[in-house]
């Protein structure tokens, strides 16, 4: 099967829509925090992969640092962040862990 045709299966779109849904669903559901992004000043690279990039960010008027990830938007890297997601929120009580605080959408659309 072809590039092409494997990325318009309609399969494909649907797997990339449970995970949309999954995300919002969360956010409505108050499991993941929502942060707007306009709150988040002063971002600077930290650097990036095959997954995204990361930036450092202050949030609102604090002088608290966050690591913001920004993921490409393709079904397996919106898998992995989902799956990511899920076990951080299962760790996230060890102090040695990155805490996740939650997610924001930048402007052009990616989570």
């Amino acid at each position: 099967m072809s590039r092409e045709t494997k990325e318009t299966d309609p399969k494909d779109s649907n797997i990339y829509n449970i995970y949309i849904d999954w995300l919002e669903k969360s956010i409505v559901g108050e499991y993941i925090n929502y942060y707007d992004y306009s709150e988040f000043k002063n971002l600077e690279p930290l650097g990036n992969g095959s997954y995204g990039s990361v930036v450092r960010a202050k949030w609102r008027n604090t002088d608290t640092f966050f690591a913001l990830k920004t993921f490409n938007s393709d079904k397996i890297t919106l898998k992995e962040v989902v799956n990511e997601i899920k076990s951080q929120k299962k760790v996230d009580v060890h102090e040695n862990i990155l805490r996740f605080y939650g997610i924001t959408k930048i402007e052009n659309g990616k989570y």
